[in-house]
């Protein structure tokens, strides 16, 4: 696997997505994005705070606010948020 892996976040519970974070990491990739849009930012940041209080060394290391463009509904902006985790098994 790649040393940087994405999680894009939906509408499912957290802690699925927490899992997902979690196989990701045991699979050897050193750091992680979560990724979440619109109305979902709120889910990833949710998904980021279990993931530090849960995986014991897990670190915040940049958190980026973006902006898509939304080609279907005549050029939409739609706000995302990026929060990048440090692995806490890797060297």
């Amino acid at each position: 696997m790649n040393s940087s892996s994405i999680v894009v976040v939906g509408k499912k519970k957290p802690w699925n997505y927490v899992t997902a974070c979690i196989t990701v990491f045991n699979s050897g990739s050193k750091t992680l994005t979560i990724r979440g849009r619109g109305s979902n930012i709120s889910r990833a940041v949710d998904v980021a705070n279990l993931l530090r209080r849960n995986v014991a060394g897990t670190q915040i290391l940049e958190i980026r606010i973006v902006e898509d463009v939304n080609d279907a509904e005549n050029s939409r902006i739609i706000p995302v948020i990026e929060i990048v985790l440090k692995n806490p098994h890797s060297k």
